[in-house]
């Protein structure tokens, strides 16, 4: 049953998932550590996740509170935790919608191995395009980029490149300063990308197009390891 301190008119499902199995139920933790408003309801759903209905419309600003959370129970607690959030809602009859649309952004998270905590329902549709396209097509649009193995291209240095230059918005110079390198190193980066794919990540449709396929399953079969 949720613990309930009022009855919020727009909200969000939170669903809280430890990394590994905690001592104790996991809401105890966060309901001991956590800044719950006066509407937010706290429950358990009975395979050892949190959940929260967080009143507010904007997934941006549960975002930030779910991480916030996240960084407290890990240092406080010692709890590892990811984070799913769902779209907007806005009547008590839509939360198991949402509930399932939170547990759908976790695991969209893990199988596109995205390493950020708080995974968010909003802002995986090109995640959720891009499993609906045919297997064959996906594995026949890498080969064309990256050739027959790809993992040579892909590095581990270049995944972070492309991510942290694509969170910047494209900003070259803020894409570097969050990275911590030079300018002039990114660039380089960059430059060697354009080479080995033929992409120029600075130019919008070519950034698209890497994006999506950066997207796409190593291996086909529906698991990605």
């Amino acid at each position: 049953m949720a613990e309930r301190t009022g009855m919020p008119r727009e909200s969000c499902v939170i669903v809280l998932r430890p990394e590994e199995k905690p001592g104790r139920p996991l809401t105890e933790a966060v309901r001991e550590l956590a800044p719950m408003e006066e509407h937010d309801l706290l429950a358990e759903d009975g395979a050892g996740r949190a959940l929260i209905i967080k009143e507010g419309g904007d997934p941006e600003e549960i975002a930030e509170f779910a991480q916030a959370l996240i960084e407290t129970l890990q240092n406080e607690a010692g709890l590892r935790l990811r984070a799913g959030i769902s779209d907007v809602h806005r009547s008590p009859e839509e939360w198991p919608a949402g509930y399932r649309e939170a547990l759908s952004a976790l695991e969209t998270g893990d199988r596109f191995r995205h390493r950020a905590p708080v995974q968010v329902y909003a802002h995986q549709l090109l995640e959720r395009m891009v499993e609906r396209i045919d297997p064959q097509v996906r594995r026949e649009l890498r080969t064309q980029v990256f050739g027959e193995k790809p993992e040579e291209i892909l590095t581990e240095e270049t995944m972070e490149t492309a991510e942290a230059f694509f969170e910047a918005d494209l900003n070259l110079s803020v894409a570097a300063r969050q990275m911590f390198v030079h300018r002039n190193t990114l660039t380089y980066r960059l430059d060697r990308i354009q080479r080995e794919t033929g992409l120029d990540l600075r130019v919008f449709r070519d950034a698209v197009v890497f994006r999506l396929l950066m997207l796409m399953p190593e291996k086909e079969g529906g698991n990605r390891e």
